[in-house]
């Protein structure tokens, strides 16, 4: 950024410093014109940037010749623009340093042409200067949001990553103490060494089990999704049938739908065909979208699951919607942070911890495919996949 003062695009004036006599006479030459003449004496610190100034060296003598030699030394967009008036040829150069020059005496029409033509062409310099300044301060700005943006986008980066970390180191210490909760809870729900006396402990047996199942469930997709997106999950590759996938996510969501008054409809477009990605992390989109949509659909609703070829983008195109209770557009951003909930699931469906979206977002970009969710309040929701036709294509 320039030290000096900021420019303006002030209103451009015509200046004199001469006889009476000349500015009068220029007055009379630039009436009906557009120029606006200030016929006072111009004050060096006192010229605008935007100022023509007609110096008569004769008559001016020695102040004139010092304004036009303090003028040369300023930056182009800090000077105006001067027309001297000369005798001696020897203050031509100094005076088309810094604007133009004409010898007196000289013809009055061309003395006119002079005066109007220099002051419109350093007008339009001038607004041009201004505008360019303008851009210049507006790039710098620019650049420094930008810095401080990615700055402040590492950081967060580097806090998510921590924070992954943190709950993944979590959830492996914690996974271990819960195996032998889900052991002991499994062999006291079914009284393997026979009964234990107050019928109301098989009940608290089979609570303590089914909380622990939850709780080991959290473990394991927070384990997951840390090494997602840490890009440290393990990708196997292998020739998958969606069809194949779709039967299998069906086989283990319908009791859950059935329970639900949930209808669920499966179409997959003719002669889809197979492609190479990792079968058992697109189960588990597959069954992390159908399961949430099931969860959040009145009885009586519906969820289908659909499968299309986009053959000019050559990807796999996998639609999950529901006509269940949706969300805000602006909730979604919410949704899709781990942990992040947005509303509860329809009484009697199983609660999750806030992990399924997001943890299915990351495996789906871990496939090297794209996300994205379309839902409105008591619209229902519509989750699109996109997918390459095998993982080589995405890298």
């Amino acid at each position: 950024m320039s030290s000096t003062s900021p420019i303006s695009a002030a209103e451009p004036r015509v200046l004199v410093l001469g006889a009476p006599s000349l500015v009068r006479e220029i007055d009379e030459l630039l009436a009906g014109t557009d120029s606006r003449l200030s016929p006072e004496r111009p004050e060096r610190d006192k010229v605008r940037p935007s100022d023509m100034v007609v110096l008569d060296l004769v008559s001016g003598g020695a102040e004139a010749l010092a304004m036009l030699t303090a003028w040369q030394r300023l930056p182009d967009d800090r000077r105006p623009a001067a027309l001297a008036l000369y005798e001696d040829p020897a203050h031509r150069p100094l005076a088309l340093s810094i604007g133009d020059a004409i010898r007196v005496p000289c013809d009055a029409a061309e003395l006119k042409d002079r005066v109007t033509g220099l002051s419109r062409w350093h007008a339009s310099w001038h607004r041009a200067v201004v505008a360019a300044r303008k851009l210049n301060e507006a790039r710098a700005l620019l650049r420094e949001a930008e810095e401080r943006f990615a700055t402040l986008e590492a950081r967060n980066e580097a806090r998510q990553r921590d924070d992954h970390l943190a709950a993944a180191y979590l959830a492996h210490e914690i996974r271990t103490p819960l195996n032998a909760i889900l052991g002991f809870s499994e062999i006291l729900k079914g009284q393997h060494f026979g009964p234990l006396g107050d019928p109301r402990y098989p009940g608290y047996a089979a609570d303590i089990h089914r909380s622990a199942t939850h709780l080991a469930q959290i473990c394991e997709d927070t384990l997951t999704l840390a090494k997602a997106e840490a890009g440290t999950e393990v990708v196997t590759v292998e020739t998958v049938s969606i069809g194949a996938i779709f039967d299998q996510a069906v086989s283990m969501v319908r009791n859950l739908a059935e329970d639900s008054g949930v209808r669920l409809k499966v179409e997959i477009e003719p002669n889809f065909p197979e492609f190479r990605t990792d079968r058992s992390k697109l189960l588990q989109i597959v069954l992390n979208l159908a399961t949430n949509a099931i969860k959040f659909t009145p009885s009586g609703g519906r969820v289908k699951l659909k499968a299309r070829v986009d053959r000019h983008r050559g990807a796999m195109i996998l639609v999950i919607r529901d006509t269940g209770i949706g969300m805000a557009p602006e909730d979604v951003v919410t949704a899709m942070k781990p942990f992040g909930q947005v509303g509860r699931p329809i009484d009697g469906r199983p609660q999750g911890a806030g992990l399924g979206l997001p943890l299915t977002r990351a495996l789906v970009e871990r496939l090297g495919g794209q996300l994205e969710i379309v839902t409105r309040p008591g619209g229902g929701m519509v989750v699109t996949v996109l997918l390459p036709r095998g993982l080589a294509e995405a890298a």
